[in-house]
């Protein structure tokens, strides 16, 4: 006969095998991400429709899209803003989030040490708070606070500059804080690796450069400008790579590409343990931009671009990475110098879109 005491200890054990069962959160598959602004904010509902279609169909979970700041302006206009909440109900309708930034060319023509002059960077700072203001009453997978700062067309080139991005970045998340308390703003996306005819910088090398630190991810200065933290409540990255594998490492760990995923994340854990980012940001981690392209010299070939498509999928979900954005649905009409599109520009398919669709 089995007593209580032993139906309890009994009990317990199998209570407890049971939790052993339950797949960890580590294994969990980052969310399905895309962005095809032209689609989303078109004013033609077809083209709405077409798209949210898709992305159902996809199970996309979060939805990038960059407000258009002009350099200038220090609020959204309200036609655009009206378009950015159109498409968050939309997406809502679709079981998706929006996940908002803005894409800013302070940098674009200028020598490198340009300084932004202060009216410029507060100019930023308030069109960001604006954005968040337009839209803190519907849920958001996030906003993003600047769009590749190691790209010398979005930020001026130059130590100097590095930590002058720094503080703007921390502007605009206390700004955006002010307005939706409870949103999450994501920061980093810097470009992937050095492209010599634009002028960047490898992201490894210019975050270490911004936050005041050496090789080793030690302080480089004392100075009280360099003790400044990065804030921010996850960290993004771009890791396009359209010249191999994504499964294939860079030597130059600085370089960000796909293939190199593994050592930078370790980079940017490094720069939580500096005390320069917070551990919360660096366990945070999304891919905001990856793709192949469809034509002219960076293009892959279709077959080829699906087998890498399952592949980067299957390394971000290995690293725990928390989203995948793709960029493009469908290719942009006429001429464009950047071209990705999961189906073509009317709408045909190709291999990754039935790679896309697939990924769990």
């Amino acid at each position: 006969m089995t007593s209580p005491t032993t139906k309890r200890l009994s009990a317990t054990a199998l209570l407890a095998a049971s939790l052993l069962a339950v797949p960890a959160a580590a294994d969990a598959a980052p969310l399905k991400g895309l962005q095809d602004d032209p689609m989303i904010l078109s004013d033609n509902a077809a083209t709405r429709a077409a798209f949210w279609a898709d992305a159902k169909d996809a199970k996309v979970r979060t939805v990038r899209v960059l407000a258009k700041w002009d350099g200038k302006a220090t609020a959204i206009d309200a036609a655009q803003l009206e378009r950015l909440r159109r498409a968050a109900t939309e997406g809502r309708a679709a079981g998706a989030k929006l996940l908002v930034g803005s894409y800013a060319a302070i940098g674009r023509g200028k020598k490198a040490g340009y300084k932004v002059p202060a009216a410029t960077q507060t100019a930023y700072v308030t069109f960001m708070q604006s954005v968040a203001a337009g839209l803190a009453d519907i849920p958001l997978s996030g906003y993003l606070s600047f769009n590749e700062p190691n790209y010398k067309t979005a930020w001026p080139t130059g130590a100097a500059n590095a930590r002058r991005w720094v503080t703007l970045n921390n502007r605009v998340y206390k700004a955006i804080k002010r307005v939706d308390r409870d949103g999450k703003v994501l920061i980093g996306e810097p470009s992937p690796n050095v492209r010599s005819s634009f002028g960047s910088v490898n992201p490894g090398a210019f975050f270490r450069t911004a936050l005041c630190l050496n090789s080793s991810y030690k302080a480089s200065s004392s100075s009280g400008s360099c003790k400044t933290k990065l804030l921010g409540d996850g960290f993004t990255i771009h890791t396009y790579d359209f010249s191999r594998s994504p499964t294939k490492a860079v030597a130059n760990k600085d370089q960000w590409v796909h293939g190199n995923l593994k050592t930078t994340i370790e980079q940017i854990k490094k720069l939580a343990r500096s005390g320069r980012l917070s551990s919360a940001a660096a366990r945070n981690i999304h891919i905001t931009e990856f793709a192949y392209r469809t034509e002219g010299k960076f293009k892959t070939p279709d077959s080829r671009a699906a087998s890498y498509l399952k592949a980067a999928w299957k390394t971000a979900k290995k690293y725990k990475v928390k989203s995948f954005v793709w960029y493009q649905l469908r290719d942009p009409a006429g001429s464009s110098d950047w071209k990705s599109g999961l189906k073509t520009a009317d709408g045909g398919t190709r291999a990754t879109w039935t790679a896309f669709r697939g990924l769990k």
